[in-house]
């Protein structure tokens, strides 16, 4: 049986092959581990579009439709869509925060 974070390391691993490869690193910090990613990664989290493109190097800005089906499909929900959402992850300590017992 796979645990929570092998699973959606697998859907990202599955959901990013139209995206740019320098980013995956950072995708699955921020997802597994609530690690904030650049500038771009917090907009595009955050559902900022105008500041994600303002902020996105030519590759992303090239495959911002992709970053959109990405989010949609390949990531957990309550990860990305708003700033509270994002900062709440973040605090959480994402996928890998969730699993820990108190």
């Amino acid at each position: 049986m796979i645990s929570e974070i092998e699973y959606v390391e697998g859907q990202i691993d599955q959901g990013a092959i139209n995206l740019p490869s320098h980013m995956i690193g950072s995708v699955k910090r921020y997802v597994l581990h609530g690690i904030p990613g650049d500038s771009f990664l917090t907009a595009l989290f955050s559902n900022d579009l105008m500041g994600a493109i303002g902020k996105a190097d030519a590759e992303n800005q090239a495959a911002i439709v992709a970053w959109a089906q990405f989010l949609y499909n390949s990531v957990p929900g309550n990860c990305h869509g708003s700033p509270e959402k994002v900062a709440a992850w973040i605090a959480s300590g994402g996928i890998a925060g969730s699993q820990v017992e108190s």
